[in-house]
């Protein structure tokens, strides 16, 4: 059926094109009029099962293989055994490629969702479908998934629970990689772990241990003369083109203009409000305390032992009120502790 039809389209012969078809594979189909490949990671190694279904795909997992129809409409996943383990039909697509943490990215109604390999949609397709180069759905990485909802990028686990909130001051989310996975939110780089608190750059360490390490005399020399980065008591906050950054005494700008509202540095770090979200940098201009408190939630007017909303006196900053009048303060590692 397929043969005809795109003798139909293409006015050459698919001699070039289609590997030979065994009488258990089929290995290439047309999905929208594109190609529908096996995974590339899988297609030396890979053995197509024995099984029932004509059209018989690869997955990223070795053990489970993506059976479609003629057109590219998925039917099911099956195991070696050729056995149907998942019920694909009523999904308009799935990514085999990114089948990862026992989870199946799956669209249905325009919804991405995500799917065990015991049928049953753990993560609800309520997600929207994603516009990036990684594709239309991100896969598990270190039981973590990034999601959008309502156009803001966020991280869900395997169970539907929120890590990191929804936010639209975020540009974009790295997948993790040993545990920890890259924010960036304008000119703004941090870092979350596993439980969406604020984590340390991972490539920071190998410039630590450059440092660190031993040198020669003749290194020494060498790198004598090269400068090195001056650390600051203090910076003052200027804005330009609607924007906030900070300059030092010789107006020198030292933290880039990307900020919607600053704080002045106070105990080393600044508050730096980005859309209606608050975050901390430190005077080297890196985002030690991740943009994750409401801008509503402070009164204008209000002050904690005589300072404004996010600035730290004490090694506390304020950054809310409760419903009963109380004060809410982190501390420096962006924990909440009490302010009094």
């Amino acid at each position: 059926m397929l043969q005809r039809l795109l003798s139909k389209k293409q006015p050459y012969t698919l001699s070039g094109l289609l590997p030979k078809v065994s009488q258990y594979s089929f290995v290439v189909t047309m999905l929208s009029s594109a190609w529908f490949l096996m995974p590339s990671a899988h297609a030396a190694s890979c053995k197509i099962p024995k099984s029932y279904y004509k059209n018989v795909s690869c997955t990223a997992s070795s053990s489970y293989f993506l059976a479609i129809k003629d057109f590219g409409a998925p039917v099911a996943l099956i195991d070696k055994k050729g056995k149907r383990v998942v019920d694909l039909s009523r999904y308009r697509k799935v990514d085999a490629d990114k089948l990862s943490g026992g989870l199946l990215p799956v669209l249905r109604n325009s919804r991405v969702g995500y799917l065990n390999m015991q049928g049953r949609e753990v993560v609800p397709a309520m997600y929207d479908i994603l516009t990036e180069s990684q594709g239309w759905a991100r896969p598990v990485s270190d039981g973590r998934i990034v999601v959008k909802k309502e156009g803001n990028y966020g991280v869900i686990n395997t169970v539907n629970s929120t890590v990191v909130s929804f936010s639209a001051a975020i540009d974009d989310i790295d997948n993790y990689r040993n545990g920890v996975a890259r924010v960036r939110k304008g000119r703004a780089t941090s870092w979350v772990d596993k439980n969406g608190n604020a984590a340390n750059d991972p490539n920071a360490q190998n410039d630590t241990q450059a440092v660190n390490k031993p040198t020669s005399s003749n290194e020494k020399s060498s790198t004598a003369s090269q400068s090195v980065p001056a650390r600051f008591t203090t910076l003052q906050s200027r804005q330009q083109d609607g924007k906030w950054g900070f300059v030092d005494d010789n107006n020198v700008t030292m933290i880039t203009y990307s900020f919607d509202e600053v704080r002045p540095f106070s105990e080393e770090y600044a508050g730096v409000r980005i859309g209606e979200e608050w975050g901390f940098v430190n005077l080297g201009g890196e985002l030690v305390i991740p943009f994750r408190f409401a801008n509503n939630g402070v009164n204008a007017n209000d002050s904690y032992q005589g300072k404004p909303s996010f600035v730290f006196t004490g090694g506390k900053a304020w950054i809310g009120n409760l419903k009963n009048g109380n004060k809410m303060c982190i501390d420096k590692e962006g924990a909440g502790v009490a302010c009094d």
